[in-house]
């Protein structure tokens, strides 16, 4: 009996003792992680709103929506636009995105800064190849298509992942959307509206390739 009480002491020394240096390793590595990630956040908004120096987020208003968080880019004190992160739903999860808007409504550029969808497919979506298609576009909303784009409001679909490059269009569609509603006051004329949807059904599936 006494030799199983001893050997109980040392396996519950042996599991606090562990558990004890895996939280602190948890612990020591939380901030790291944050840090990385605000730079992470701050070098993509860099990126997509050119000029601008410094970012303030600014309070939404309207909580609603694909919209999670609006930051203010400025550059010596002056507006330059805003960036919008944004997080619609794509084939694999949750697709965040940060959209940069300048003060005249010019899509400048966007961003994808974390999601989980299909290697080799959706996950195309962060490539610049595709991304490259929203860069300097004034327009009031994206259309997907498969058949090639034509007109600056068009984005050519990643070949079978219809899903992903729908997602995003909705999300930078979304952004845009809220600007022109909240922040156009400066912006000038709105660019004309576009018909069509890039709505799809929640449970298709990702197409094949055609």
């Amino acid at each position: 009996m006494a030799k199983i009480l001893k050997l109980g002491i040392v396996l519950f020394i042996i599991t606090a003792v562990t558990g004890l240096i895996l939280g602190g390793v948890y612990t020591m590595t939380l901030e790291p992680i944050r840090l990385a990630k605000e730079r992470e956040k701050t070098e993509a908004m860099t990126a997509t709103l050119p000029g601008a120096a410094a970012f303030e987020t600014i309070e939404m208003a309207d909580s609603s929506g694909l919209v999670r968080e609006i930051n203010k880019g400025t550059a010596n004190g002056s507006l330059v636009g805003y960036n919008f992160t944004v997080v619609p739903k794509g084939y694999g999860g949750l697709i965040e995105i940060i959209a940069g808007i300048s003060k005249d409504g010019r899509l400048k550029a966007i961003k994808i800064i974390n999601h989980s969808e299909t290697p080799g497919l959706g996950a195309k979506a962060a490539d610049e190849g595709f991304l490259s298609q929203f860069r300097e576009k004034r327009v009031r909303n994206f259309v997907v298509t498969k058949t090639g784009a034509s007109n600056d409001n068009e984005i050519h679909a990643i070949s079978g992942a219809t899903i992903t490059s729908d997602a995003v269009a909705r999300g930078v569609n979304e952004a845009l959307a809220y600007f022109w509603e909240h922040y156009s006051d400066s912006a000038g004329e709105q660019p004309d509206a576009v018909t069509g949807s890039t709505e799809m059904k929640s449970d298709a599936k990702e197409d094949a390739n055609k």
